[in-house]
């Protein structure tokens, strides 16, 4: 959208009082150039190289709705000649970061716009333009974004996303240094000191490029392809970045893909040819040094695959659905070698939880598992922080780090699948090995195995109530205890609602709701702590909430309202348990 001004409108802006103290307007000189045009002007738009950015917040002009980061001095003078009613005068800028924009127009009025002329750039229209100097401030929107090569238009037609001056990598660029190889080489990895980082932004050239690298690439790798996979990394005490030109033209870039800060990319089916290495530093500091690794074995040679196939470091066990004694509980050995972060980043199936920590390349335990469907409890206890990862029979992982309480993990596979589950056991830092206890059970986690679903059986915590609208004054109110020890996402809720929060297994308190017809009502909290609600409705399906009535407090309207027993779970976001009262009211909950 246009950032459409008038000056009827502008002259009811006044700079405040705190703005910053202005050269008398007409005697500033622009850092980057000034330019003398008049209406009607011939060869539109008329772009500049400027510079963005600056240590000045924008704000300090005394505009409305200045943003950014600006030098003192204007980027750029406009005096403009001759102006009337036939032309509107149209600023914008282009550049490959973040910019924005403000104007001093020759009466002193200040205007600022971020993202208007699109791409990130920012464009202000002018209405009815005065004849007089305009003083242009082009900025970043972050602080420390450097002073990126940018173009201004100047425009009496439309704004321009356009950026000539951007300075890219250069291919055809001769590289810093050489290195040849063919597939099979010895000594993997291979490993080389390079140039990191440079003044040329890296983002241009993909959706995963970020950081800034040299104009020229830093490595040219010649590659002779065989039946390996190829690994290219750098590593550095820098924050580092990669990006690489292979033979066929495409650019892969990364960021911390090699582990820690360190990026890395991977050729699943590396072609034979020449491979430009860009190897860059995510923030504009300049040139460094860094060590360029090329490998056939993973990131700088180190294997960071694991194998399911291979035999388990702590045994194989078979169980059948309805198994005594239960829990099943078994020593075993934990972590490991190889990042799970990076041996699953690629080629692997995720389907529940984030997969990191620190464990074998074979299993640490394997399960042959016959059931019904049941649902399946894995989890571990150890003297040391362990995380879950399991691979179930479809070739899908399941990987957990605390959900077992404090440092220990624990998994539930709902609807459990006969066949092999490949069981890891990881630890937190790759330095770290230790013994931890395995539980397999069909109700819980944990030596107890206790049950981490709600049981709508249970006696109530803190009561039950009928209410029929037409003789109990509402709104009824009840004091109760909202959390408890389970987590709302893992307990067998079956909602389209999205379920958070710590709440009991027995319900916190059952409203028996008997009006006539139905009668359109609410149940909601009023707590200090962040709460959420789980109710289970008289049809048998469950809603759930977490900030559906006032501040952070849940709230769940029922617009039908039908007659019959609501089972309700009052939940706390946070581990904590918190006393709450409960609301059950006509119409909606109170925002």
């Amino acid at each position: 959208m246009k950032y459409l001004v008038s000056f009827g409108v502008l002259a009811a802006f006044a700079i405040a009082p705190a703005a910053l103290s202005q050269t008398p307007h007409g005697e500033a000189q622009g850092r980057h150039g000034s330019v003398t045009l008049s209406a009607g002007f011939p060869d539109d738009p008329r772009t500049f190289a400027v510079q963005a950015g600056g240590a000045m917040r924008a704000s300090r002009l005394g505009g409305a709705g200045c943003v950014g980061f600006i030098t003192e001095d204007p980027t750029f003078i406009l005096t403009y000649e001759d102006a009337g009613d036939v032309f509107d005068l149209m600023l914008s800028a282009a550049s490959e970061t973040d910019t924005t924009m403000s104007v001093r127009t020759p009466d002193g009025t200040v205007l600022c716009d971020d993202d208007s002329a699109g791409n990130l750039g920012p464009g202000i229209t002018v209405e009815s333009p005065a004849s007089g100097a305009y003083e242009i401030w082009v900025g970043t929107y972050s602080a420390g974004a450097g002073y990126p090569d940018t173009a201004l238009h100047i425009s009496e037609l439309a704004y321009s996303t356009a950026n000539p001056f951007a300075r890219t990598v250069n291919a055809e660029a001769p590289p810093a240094t050489t290195l040849s190889l063919r597939a099979g080489f010895r000594n993997d990895p291979a490993s080389i000191e390079v140039s990191q980082g440079g003044d040329v932004r890296l983002g241009p050239l993909g959706t995963a490029c970020v950081g800034f690298g040299s104009e020229a690439p830093s490595a040219r790798l010649t590659y002779r392809a065989g039946r390996y996979q190829l690994y290219i990394s750098t590593e550095s005490e820098r924050d580092g970045t990669i990006a690489v030109l292979a033979p066929d033209g495409s650019w892969h870039c990364d960021d911390d893909g090699a582990g820690s800060l360190d990026p890395g990319v991977t050729f699943a089916e590396p072609q034979s040819g020449d491979y430009l290495i860009w190897a860059g530093t995510f923030s504009d500091i300049g040139e460094q040094t860094a060590t360029l690794h090329v490998s056939e074995i993973g990131y700088a040679g180190i294997d960071n695959s694991v194998d399911v196939s291979g035999t388990p470091h702590d045994g194989s066990y078979r169980l059948e659905a309805g198994f005594s004694p239960n829990p099943f509980a078994m020593g075993v050995r934990v972590g490991g070698p190889v990042s799970a972060q990076l041996a699953l980043a690629s080629g692997h199936t995720v389907v529940e939880g984030f997969c990191y920590g620190h464990m074998t390349r074979e299993p640490t335990m394997r399960l042959t598992w016959t059931g019904n469907g049941e649902p399946l409890y894995i989890s571990a206890a150890s003297d040391v922080d362990t995380l879950l990862l399991v691979n179930a029979p479809d070739g899908g992982w399941w990987c957990d780090d605390d959900s077992a309480g404090g440092v220990d993990p624990g998994l539930v596979i709902d609807d459990a699948s006969s066949g092999v589950y490949d069981i890891y056991v990881a630890t937190f830092s790759s330095d770290e090995t230790s013994t931890a206890t395995v539980y397999i059970s069909e109700t819980g986690w944990g030596a107890e195995a206790l049950s981490m679903r709600v049981d709508t059986t249970l006696e109530p915590r803190s009561g039950a109530v009928t209410i029929d609208p037409a003789s109990v004054a509402l709104p009824y109110e009840a004091e109760l205890q909202a959390g408890g020890p389970l987590r709302a996402f893992q307990a067998g809720f079956q909602s389209n609602d999205y379920c958070v929060g710590h709440i009991s297994r027995e319900p916190s308190y059952i409203v028996n709701w008997t009006p006539d017809a139905p009668l359109p009502f609410t149940i909601y909290l009023d707590a200090e702590r962040d709460t959420t609600l789980a109710v289970m409705t008289p049809d048998g399906s469950w809603r759930c909430d977490d900030d559906g009535s006032v501040g952070l407090n849940a709230g769940i309207n029922f617009p039908a309202g039908e007659a019959g027993l609501y089972y309700v779970y009052a939940g706390t976001y946070g581990a904590q348990e918190a006393p709450a009262t409960l609301y059950v009211a006509e119409g909606e909950a109170p925002r």
